[in-house]
């Protein structure tokens, strides 16, 4: 007999708890439902995110392959002037710094210390992150040949740079740390394809370039002149008097011609310039700016364009 259910309509669902409602979730018997969903609609729901996913992922595979097909594995699609870099490399400074201080410019040690201690760095770390720099050089495996600037380089060989022949005292062990006479290493940033525009005329420089630049630059003629051209000097004058002489190596300061352009060519090295500091005055912190110089090479002091800036910091055994 129908039961009157005063004021609503609504029947009260079974209660199940424990066991019985995990087993009547994995199968309801009254619905055939397995996990909520009987076959049927389990069946809809999987054909549906197959034919879902196999779109999505034709879509993206044609994406790639149109995509793929506009890049090439060697050459970028937009080079030197067309490109977000241009034709204004930025110069960079080597030895890098330890991990634990990479945000930091200066080069610091304690010339009586070998390695670390007593919250004094030591010579020996910066020493040993140069050799290791440099060993890149050594050991560099490709199509690099030893060449002038008349060698016609044939597809991938370049212009293999000897540092131990091309950097002299810098390239030796230790490399000047050992006697409070360090060397820092600068190298322009690679940039595809990238031909420089030199300076190849002393007397039609702009008044900025410094007078040792003109010097040398007339001690070359004809290919060699192709040069991007180097000076260091203290940022203030405080730092000048600090930082004492300076010797480049290679003498002439300069970025050879014969180096460039960078092709992605297995194997390729930079070509350095090597900046030793004779006898830096000890306890002072000195500033220190090496700027580049060819025409196609804009100065930015912010952006750090055609410019390397970094510090010296030296103490002795009486500090």
């Amino acid at each position: 007999m129908p039961v009157d259910v005063l004021g609503g309509t609504a029947i009260k669902p079974v209660e199940r708890h424990g066991m019985e409602a995990v087993m009547f979730f994995l199968y309801d018997k009254e619905k055939g439902a397995i996990m909520g969903r009987t076959p049927k609609s389990w069946g809809l729901i999987t054909a549906f995110y197959i034919v879902y996913y196999t779109c999505l992922a034709a879509f993206w595979a044609l994406m790639l392959i149109i995509f793929f097909q506009t890049i090439d594995d060697k050459v970028p699609r937009w080079v030197a002037s067309d490109s977000l870099i241009g034709t204004s490399p930025a110069m960079g400074v080597r030895p890098e710094q330890a991990y634990e201080r990479i945000d930091s410019s200066i080069i610091y040690f304690h010339s009586a210390n070998r390695d670390d201690k007593e919250n004094k760095p030591g010579w020996f770390p910066w020493a040993n992150r140069t050799n290791n720099f440099l060993d890149t050089y050594r050991n560099v495996t490709g199509a690099g040949i030893d060449c002038n600037g008349d060698t016609q380089l044939k597809f991938d060989e370049y212009c293999l740079f000897n540092v131990d022949r091309e950097l002299g005292a810098c390239a030796k062990e230790h490399a000047g740390y050992d006697k409070a006479k360090p060397c820092i290493f600068l190298k322009l940033n690679k940039i595809f394809n990238l031909i420089h525009s030199y300076h190849t005329n002393s007397s039609a420089l702009p008044d900025y370039v410094p007078a040792r630049v003109k010097t040398q630059m007339d001690k070359f003629t004809g290919k060699d002149k192709n040069q991007v051209w180097v000076h260091c000097h203290g940022e203030n004058p405080a730092d000048v008097e600090a930082m004492g002489d300076i010797k480049y190596f290679p003498e002439s300061a300069s970025f050879h011609g014969k180096y460039f352009p960078y092709l992605n060519q297995p194997g390729y090295q930079s070509p350095l310039i090597a900046v030793q500091f004779a006898n830096p005055e000890a306890g002072q912190l000195i500033h220190i700016e090496c700027r580049a110089y060819a025409q196609n090479i804009d100065y930015n002091k912010r952006d750090k364009i055609g410019r390397a800036h970094f510090e010296i910091l030296i103490h002795n055994p009486k500090q």
